[in-house]
């Protein structure tokens, strides 16, 4: 008995976290394209797909085409981060720790309300897609 308390107890608590999160997700977070280098897109995240205003895909590493994207066409949940702009990115832990869950964006199209490039350590820049994601499109996945 005492296994389904504890269990019931996670379980409204991660219900509970959910709907705070995608409020300050509706609000503006942020996703990940991919990653520039010398070489361009180096990778590009999978099933992230940039459009332009026409709802066109952009395939375009030029800075000035990746700050004309619009929208995000997610074939697959993209992880939402807190938007780090142009800064440079501090240096995380060497081990991603134990597994926990995470809030994402499901799949569809969203709205792009900025891009930025923040700069990586040991070269190249992230592409960082500030998005508008309904609420109800907010969800928590375990990594």
């Amino acid at each position: 008995m005492n296994r389904i308390h504890t269990a019931l107890a996670c379980a409204l608590a991660l219900a509970a976290s959910v709907p705070a999160f995608a409020q300050s997700a509706s609000e503006g977070s942020c996703i990940l394209a991919g990653r520039l280098g010398d070489t361009g897109w180096a990778p590009r995240m999978q099933g992230v797909e940039l459009l332009g205003q026409d709802g066109k895909a952009i395939a375009s590493a030029d800075k000035a085409a990746l700050a004309s994207v619009k929208q995000a066409r997610l074939s697959a949940p993209a992880l939402l981060s807190q938007c780090d702009g142009s800064k440079e990115l501090v240096l995380g832990p060497d081990s991603p720790g134990p597994k926990a869950a995470v809030p994402a964006v499901g799949p569809g199209v969203v709205a792009v309300q900025a891009v930025s490039f923040p700069k990586l350590r040991r070269g190249g820049e992230l592409v960082e897609l500030r998005i508008s994601a309904p609420a109800e499109r907010v969800t928590l996945l375990t990594r």
